[in-house]
């Protein structure tokens, strides 16, 4: 019965660590590419993700689930 339980605990965390590990990847490759960040516009370059480019002539605001960009003359 104790090596059952231990190899029903092993299996279990196996799979947790799988699951976690997956989640992080997943998280890891929906970046966005374009942000709203302290009323101005930001949109991502390059191929990793890291870098952000502020897009100037334009706010935007961050509402409901959307972005709303405004044109600044």
């Amino acid at each position: 019965m104790k090596k059952i339980l231990t190899w029903m605990i092993i299996a279990s965390s196996i799979l947790l660590i799988c699951g976690i590990l997956l989640n992080y990847h997943i998280d890891k490759q929906e970046q966005k590419e374009v942000m709203c960040h302290k009323g101005k516009l930001i949109h991502r370059i390059g191929e990793d993700g890291s870098v952000y480019l502020k897009v100037k002539g334009v706010s935007c605001v961050f509402e409901r689930g959307m972005i709303i960009i405004e044109e600044q003359l």
